[in-house]
């Protein structure tokens, strides 16, 4: 069985494939091992453009609906890849962060990941829990900045396995794990399938 990651972060690599894993039925409903088949190099993303090239989004989305939309292309994308490249593919999965408006917060926005798994024909998606960035950090992102570059606010691990929210939880909570949780909500309506299609 064949499972597209849309990036070629380490994270959210390691996000999905600790995800699947979690859910050896998946495997056991199609008797057959577990492949992760990740983006190519050329399919990396210029990080010099204001667009990411695999998403279709902004490189720092402000609402759910372009999160969501770069979720969606990015497992499309790594979809399509992985059917081009091996003749066959279960799922493509993509990951997308970015903020979006929230009334009552302080800031006025809240951070969030968004999964999609696309099996060919449909969309499952998923979310992670939401946080607040501090008033600075806000603000700089609405100008146009990624917070995983904001390097001397967060320092220079945040656009590794710490990521941004490695230091907002006292080390507690690792960007993998953050993002484990958006592909877990997304496999939810998989691999909970009849529990969802109860009348």
């Amino acid at each position: 069985m064949y499972v597209a990651v849309g990036t070629r972060s380490l994270p959210k690599i390691s996000a999905v494939c600790t995800a699947f894993s979690q859910y050896p039925e998946l495997c056991f409903a199609r008797e057959d091992a577990l492949h992760f088949v990740i983006l190519p190099e050329k399919m990396r993303s210029d990080e010099s453009s204001a667009a990411d090239p695999v998403s279709g989004v902004s490189r720092n989305p402000l609402t759910m609906e372009s999160t969501l939309e770069g979720a969606k292309n990015r497992a499309k994308a790594a979809y399509d890849h992985c059917l081009s490249a091996y003749g066959s593919c279960a799922y493509g999965v993509g990951l997308e962060a970015g903020i979006f408006p929230v009334f009552g917060t302080q800031t006025g926005y809240m951070d969030v990941s968004m999964c999609a798994v696309f099996d060919g024909e449909n969309y499952t998606v998923g979310g992670s829990p939401l946080f607040e960035y501090p008033q600075a950090v806000t603000d700089r992102l609405l100008k146009g900045e990624e917070a995983g570059l904001i390097a001397d606010f967060f320092g220079d691990a945040a656009k590794g396995r710490e990521g941004v929210i490695a230091p907002l939880t006292g080390g507690r909570v690792c960007r993998d794990e953050f993002d484990r949780y958006a592909v877990v909500m997304a496999l939810s309506k998989i691999v909970s399938s009849r529990l969802y299609n109860r009348k």
